[in-house]
C-alpha cells in the first residue's frame, strides 16, 4: 500500500486487508446513516467475522463499522466507514491508493451517490457478522 497508515481487517481465513486511514483528509466530515436504507433494501449484504484494528494496531468493534464495495469506471472500490456516530456515517479509510489520493470532496461525493445510486456503482455492503449496522 503506502506509507500512510492503515486499518487492518483480519478474517477468519487468517487474510488481512489493508485499508488507508484518510480521517484527517476528510475531517469529522458525516454522511446520513438513512442513505443506507437503499442499499440495505436494493443491494448484496455480506457479512463476514473478522477483527478490525485502528491505524494504531488498536482493537476496533468491527460491528460498529461497515465496508462499502463499489465500481468506478469498471474498477473496483472499497471504503470503511464507522457507523452510528449520531445516527451517521463518517468515512475513515479507504482501500486503495487511488482513493486516497483523490481530494475530500470527491471521497465524499463518490461514498455518497454510491449510497443514493446504488445500482449505478455496483454496490455491496460488508458488514460483521455481529453488526449494529440497522
Amino acid at each position: 500500500m503506502n506509507s500512510e497508515p492503515t486499518w487492518k481487517l483480519q478474517k477468519d481465513d487468517s487474510t488481512v486487508d489493508e485499508f488507508i486511514d484518510i480521517r484527517r483528509k476528510v475531517g469529522n466530515q458525516v454522511i446520513r446513516e438513512y442513505l443506507l436504507d437503499a442499499v440495505v433494501k436494493n443491494t448484496e449484504i455480506i457479512r463476514i467475522p473478522g477483527k478490525l484494528r485502528g491505524p494504531k494496531n488498536e482493537f476496533k468493534d468491527f460491528a460498529k463499522f461497515l465496508i462499502l464495495q463499489i465500481s468506478i469506471d469498471g474498477a473496483p472500490a472499497r471504503f470503511l466507514a464507522e457507523s452510528g456516530v449520531y445516527e451517521n456515517i463518517r468515512i475513515v479509510a479507504v482501500g486503495s491508493n487511488n482513493l486516497a489520493e483523490r481530494n475530500s470532496e470527491d471521497l465524499i461525493n463518490i461514498f455518497t451517490e454510491a449510497l443514493e445510486n446504488p445500482e449505478q456503482y455496483n454496490t455491496t455492503l460488508v458488514l460483521s457478522d455481529d453488526s449494529t449496522v440497522r
